[in-house]
């Protein structure tokens, strides 16, 4: 009983960890920077941490010469050399394209679950874009290429905001018509629950294993309806006979 206990206060614990929010901060403002956070504990990733830099210049201790073991002498196996048969090539065999068509469908629609789970549960907490658009001094380049830039980033942004939840965005586009070159910077910081994510990966996987794995390693032969043996008499009586 105190095992079950034990085994219940550590399954409940990693659900609390996991249940922590996950927060990732990416920003370019002159230089690159990229930090992940986890409830009070944050590692730099871009640029690296010192702390993480001195662990992975750790010197490594000279590994030992291993002894060559002598192969041990087995009797030849027959069944070694036979190759087994392909499962895909099997289940084909055995269901035809109709079936394969449904095990695509099933896939399709696993994977379709979980992406759709993960998105629901990814926010972007921040999304800023600031650029500036200039062509050499050539004000009628720069209009052209600020039309351009407006066209694409605002639709873009727009998808974003209707296909994730967005908390806070701003997106800043200015000419410089007396400027020589263009110049961006962006601010992107998103945040996440790992729990809903291995949720949808676990209910992916049952899904996967069930409707597609087991499928293609134990499936047998469709059995024939009458419509197949209508058509094989058919076949036999549209033949030449001699």
């Amino acid at each position: 009983m105190i095992f079950l206990y034990i085994l219940l206060g550590i399954v409940l614990l990693f659900v609390l960890l996991l249940s922590v929010k996950l927060r990732i901060e990416t920003e370019y403002i002159d230089t690159f920077k990229f930090k992940i956070r986890w409830s009070f504990l944050g590692i730099s990733v871009v640029p690296l941490d010192e702390k993480i830099k001195k662990l992975l210049n750790k010197p490594k201790k000279p590994a030992e010469p291993k002894q060559e073991k002598q192969p041990d002498e087995k009797p030849a196996d027959e069944n070694i050399n036979k190759k087994k048969e392909n499962p895909f090539k099997v289940f084909y065999n055995n269901q035809g394209f109709d079936g394969v068509i449904k095990l695509i469908n099933d896939s399709a629609d696993a994977l379709g679950t979980m992406f759709s789970s993960f998105k629901r549960h990814f926010i972007i907490d921040d999304l800023e874009i600031f650029i500036t658009v200039s062509k050499n001094h050539d004000a009628a380049a720069t209009a052209i290429e600020y039309g351009n830039i407006c066209k694409s980033v605002f639709p873009a942004l727009g998808y974003i905001c209707s296909s994730v939840k967005v908390k806070n965005y701003d997106v800043n586009i200015q000419p410089d018509f007396i400027g020589t070159f263009n110049s961006a910077q962006f601010v992107f910081n998103c945040s996440l629950r790992p729990i809903f994510y291995l949720n949808a990966a676990i209910a992916m996987a049952v899904k996967l294993l069930f409707k597609v794995v087991f499928k293609v390693l134990f499936s047998k032969p469709k059995p024939k309806t009458e419509n197949d043996n209508n058509e094989d008499t058919n076949n036999i009586k549209g033949g030449a006979t001699l």
